[in-house]
């Protein structure tokens, strides 16, 4: 323990968001959603099938430690299509920092539960979608808004449909990005209702200065002249910002002249290409540079058609778009800012130890700006959630999770992969080579990485619910 205490603070230590971490998710439940909001069956699966599931709304506690406290409706959803019992196992689908799509969110899990029989559950995470205590998010109104609520709110649900629903069998949780991070504390805090968890890119390292996703990001597009090309175009954009008409100018070509501050405009221009690797779309990005003569503006190019790509224009990925505090259902900027300066961190600043793909002004220093401009607080003290998360990971008397990782994937440096971070022995690791975040998640996968990695961890599920 002492050894794991030491490694704790020495990379708490080290000198020093691609958009959410689920925005892939927001944007696939966003256009699911849009496609059969009037439909009964809400869509369909990956067999063809009618996807038939239930959307129900629990009266959930808005603060745990509180017997009187208010309540707000929490959505959820069931698809009881597979199950053959009360006692056919449930798997428990985690959304995270999204408007969820329910039971269909993993098609992975989705396809599993047909194969293993299961009852799937989907959760939607409060102050996100239409689980929703307020329709203000002031910093008062989102002190409820914390990993310890979320995990409190998966076991009373959980007990409740146990209950209500009979659903008896064994319960496996399923998680990927932030969803992960909640899949596995879940386990952890809650090993007597949950017999396994899936945490896949789940990163369970809580610092501020999260460089080594930058740093991950340059080595990813280093493999070839992409990386010299984003330097490059990086270098002329800070040149050409130091006058007024040359900050015009490159918004311009960004489509960003909405974005009123010059730091979250190049946080803007940085996150294009992280998401851009973060997803799986970097060699879209880096044609569209390579295509063009002029750096800046084939960087615009590559970053706008990744965007588009997503469903975001440069303005709804900015920091700026967190200002707005009366937020609809399809907004999770704010909300996702609140949980970074209060709880996580993982701020993306430019890597100075090393190679670097993104501008040197998006620093620690931006980001407890950003902190204090978003909610008149300054930045917390994050790191107190390792000590009931992390190190916990790595006693070996923890058992019953899975951490699944892509090998292109930058958050992979604060998950569990047995290289990054000292492993767990008891815990099954799958670093899948070339895979973007969350890719094992996905119904079809393609990449013969992922499909090893699906099949392995299907097996490892069917044995937890023997």
């Amino acid at each position: 323990m002492k050894i794991l205490i030491s490694l704790l603070f020495a990379l708490m230590s080290l000198s020093a968001f691609a958009l959410g971490l689920g925005n892939e998710f927001q944007r696939e439940s966003l256009a699911q959603q849009a496609r059969f909001k009037k439909l009964y069956f809400q869509g369909f699966k990956l067999d063809g099938s009618p996807r038939i599931m239930s959307t129900l709304y629990f009266d959930q506690k808005l603060d745990h430690t509180d017997l009187k406290s208010p309540t707000f409706k929490q959505r959820y959803f069931i698809d009881s299509s597979h199950a053959t019992d009360e006692n056919s196992p449930v798997f428990y689908i985690i959304c995270g920092e999204w408007n969820c799509a329910g039971t269909g969110s993993y098609g992975y899990a989705e396809n599993l539960a047909k194969k293993l029989h299961a009852h799937i559950v989907a959760l939607e995470h409060r102050f996100y979608g239409e689980s929703m205590p307020t329709s203000t998010l002031t910093p008062e109104n989102l002190k409820n808004l914390n990993i310890e609520s979320a995990i409190e709110d998966l076991a009373t649900v959980q007990r409740y449909l146990v209950e209500t629903n009979n659903l008896k069998g064994k319960w496996i949780t399923f998680g990927g990005s932030y969803a992960g991070t909640l899949s596995a504390f879940y386990r952890l805090r809650h090993p007597e209702l949950v017999t396994g968890a899936l945490a896949s890119s789940g990163p369970v390292f809580m610092k501020k200065d999260f460089f080594e996703y930058d740093a991950h990001i340059a080595k990813v597009i280093g493999k070839s002249d992409c990386g010299d090309k984003v330097r490059e175009a990086v270098k002329l954009i800070e040149e050409k910002m130091q006058t007024e008409d040359g900050v015009n100018e490159v918004k311009v070509m960004f489509q960003s002249s909405e974005i009123r501050d010059s730091r979250d405009f190049l946080y803007v221009v940085a996150d294009a290409l992280a998401a851009a690797v973060q997803y799986g779309r970097d060699q879209l990005f880096c044609s569209k540079l390579r295509s063009n003569s002029d750096p800046i503006s084939g960087y615009a190019d590559g970053a706008l058609t990744v965007l588009a790509s997503m469903g975001q224009t440069p303005l709804e990925g900015s920091m700026q778009i967190a200002e707005k505090i009366e937020n609809g259902p399809n907004d999770n900027m704010r909300q996702w800012m609140w949980q970074s300066c209060r709880e996580f961190g993982w701020f993306q600043v430019a890597n100075t130890n090393g190679v670097s793909s993104r501008s040197s002004q998006i620093d620690l220093a931006y980001h407890e700006e950003v902190c204090q401009r978003l909610y008149q607080q300054p930045m917390s003290e994050i790191g107190s959630l390792n000590t009931d998360g992390f190190l916990l990971l790595m006693n070996p008397q923890t058992s019953g999770i899975i951490f699944s990782n892509g090998g292109n994937d930058p958050w992979q440096t604060l998950s569990i992969t047995g290289s990054t971070l000292p492993g767990n022995p008891a815990l099954p690791l799958f670093m899948m080579d070339g895979a973007s975040h969350t890719s094992d998640l996905k119904g079809s996968p393609i990449l013969p990485s992922v499909i090893a990695a699906q099949a392995s961890m299907s097996s490892i599920i069917s044995d937890w619910i023997k």
